[in-house]
């Protein structure tokens, strides 16, 4: 398959808020495009505008195929960041021929592209597009190739294998700790008609397990499609839930489907589900009652799809403060699952998962040794705290990989690890604080229950989790 891919150009694409039928995107388009489809990506905060485009374009060029993504990216400034979403993008579709079209974009995406195209020795070219009036033929703009000479060693970099035959990559994480909400998610997906809340903090994996529930269940042959609900503003939010017909809104050049429709007979996992808004508690309310959508200006439509959520908030608590809806939550905690943080995690358990990212990195960027921690570095690893939990110690790991060659001893840990653990103190809140993540270890990290035995409120404790 050959694809096209390239961003959203934000000044260059348009003029005003119009689509610029002499912009760069168009133009290719218009005098270029011979291609399976073409994936056009933007930032979150360039969403609508993207819409606009791929509407204007589909209107105008109904023989060409386009998708389009929308790419986390919190600082487009930022080179590490950006070049890592593009290494993912063109990984994932490693199998195809790639043209990147170069012109659209910041500067700092633009050698993103270049990077990529250099260093990770998949079948990319780089193209450029030259206005009309810089051309040799006045009729048409110009399409150029960027040579440029690709590594034949993709030394440069972070190359990221996936193994497609491990279908569900949470058993290599398995630990002690762990398997208990693992085996209960089993038993919930082969209940293919509840819903399911996912509790955890940040990194812990609820996605992941998200995924485990629906890989199986029934729907493991269908789609399983993910949106993270504190990412959109609401009326982005329910245009791509739930779709729209052409002319709903300025811009709407076309109808489109919403993710509960393409998902149909599969699987929603909608993350961060405590920030949605009462406006769209009260929309998804509806549509878990009524088992359909109503897509804007189109009529109501039957929908299966099963809905898994997670937040890394108190519930509860949001109800009680009139910031949830009562009712929603109800529907949506028929089941609930709690992912313990890394902190519940014995130092056996944590050690393991070390060695196991050790592992793994080594295979994923193809180095061509494994690290050797001496005791030290691995009594640190092992002992911190992790906050950002389960993937923080999977990016310490990597950045190791980054950065060292062979032996790794305390010197080459990030500061954070390595700043000395007070094991004593007279400090009454430091003696406090010992005691309640004590307390929060010997409950596996589950924070009702070590709340109640501490005799304080879930906020309470949230307040000495954060300290750390």
């Amino acid at each position: 398959m050959k694809i096209l891919i390239s961003w959203t150009a934000l000044h260059n694409d348009f003029v005003s808020s119009e689509v610029n039928t002499e912009g760069p995107t168009y133009s290719f388009h218009k005098y270029h495009f011979n291609y399976d489809y073409h994936l056009i990506l933007a930032t979150p905060d360039a969403e609508t505008k993207l819409h606009y485009l791929t509407n204007r374009l589909k209107t105008d060029f109904r023989e060409h195929r386009i998708k389009t993504q929308i790419i986390n990216v919190t600082d487009i400034a930022d080179l590490k960041e950006v070049k890592a979403k593009a290494e993912t993008l063109l990984m994932d579709l490693r199998e195809h021929e790639i043209d990147i079209f170069f012109s659209p974009g910041s500067s700092i995406m633009q050698l993103s592209w270049y990077i990529c195209h250099t260093s990770l020795g998949l079948k990319t070219r780089l193209l450029q597009l030259k206005r009309k009036q810089h051309s040799k033929q006045t009729d048409l703009p110009d399409l150029l190739e960027i040579q440029a000479e690709q590594s034949p060693i993709p030394h440069v970099a972070m190359l990221r294998q996936i193994n497609l035959a491990e279908k569900t990559p949470a058993k290599a994480l398995m630990t002690k700790t762990l398997k208990p909400v693992y085996e209960k998610a089993q038993k919930v997906a082969q209940t293919d008609n509840v819903t399911v809340i996912i509790y955890g903090e940040s990194g812990t994996g609820k996605e992941l397990l998200a995924k485990y529930i629906h890989e199986q269940s029934a729907r493991a042959n269908k789609i399983f499609k993910t949106v993270n609900c504190a990412a959109f503003s609401d009326q982005l939010l329910e245009s791509r839930l739930f779709g729209y017909k052409k002319g709903s809104f300025t811009g709407a050049y076309t109808s489109e489907k919403g993710i509960f429709e393409e998902a149909d007979h599969g699987t929603i996992f909608l993350d961060e589900i405590g920030d949605i808004s009462h406006y769209m508690q009260q929309v998804l309310l509806r549509v878990i009652q009524e088992k359909e959508i109503s897509p804007l200006n189109k009529p109501n439509q039957k929908i299966d799809v099963r809905i898994i959520t997670a937040t890394n908030k108190n519930l509860v608590e949001l109800c009680k403060e009139g910031k949830f809806r009562w009712d929603l939550y109800y529907r949506l905690s028929v089941i609930e699952l709690e992912l313990p943080p890394l902190v519940a995690y014995t130092g056996k358990e944590r050690k393991k998962l070390i060695r196991h990212f050790l592992k793994t990195k080594q295979k994923e960027l193809l180095k061509p040794e494994q690290l050797i921690l001496n005791t030290n570095a691995e009594s640190i690893l092992a002992e911190y705290y992790y906050p950002g939990n389960i993937r923080e110690m999977e990016n310490v790991i990597e950045s190791l990989y980054v950065f060292c060659e062979h032996d790794i001893n305390e010197g080459d840990l990030p500061k954070q690890l390595t700043k000395p653990f007070q094991k004593s103190s007279f400090n009454l809140q430091t003696i406090q604080q010992a005691h309640v993540l004590k307390v929060f270890g010997h409950f596996n990290g589950n924070k009702r229950q070590t709340a109640l035995a501490l005799g304080i409120s879930q906020n309470t404790l949230a307040k000495y989790l954060t300290k750390v």
